[in-house]
């Protein structure tokens, strides 16, 4: 073991402990594992969330703007009615009541 250690630039207890992990659980015990709490969501599925809350959220603030535009349409019209009708008939009764 320490040649071997020697020549991969090891330590020898690390070659020892490798050795004693494969004779107890064989080759899967020797596999990389990961440590440490696993994450809720996968990372394909995270970005693909992501993804898919951004799609929605692009809708929505199109849906919002559409909407926001029609009204300001509809705005505009009462107040270019409004302008038409005060210059055909001029100022009402009620109007001069008020001032």
């Amino acid at each position: 073991m320490a040649m071997v250690a020697a020549k991969y630039d090891l330590l020898p207890n690390q070659i020892s402990h490798w050795k004693r992990d494969f004779h107890q659980g064989g080759y899967q015990a020797l596999k990389p594992y990961l440590k440490g709490r696993l994450p809720k969501v996968k990372k394909k599925k995270r970005k693909a969330l992501k993804k898919q809350v951004n799609k929605n959220e692009i809708e929505r603030l199109k849906e919002e703007l559409a909407q926001t535009k029609q009204e300001l349409y509809d705005v505009k019209m009462d107040r270019d009615i409004l302008k038409k009708s005060l210059a055909l008939f001029g100022p009402s009764r009620l109007d001069k009541k008020h001032k």
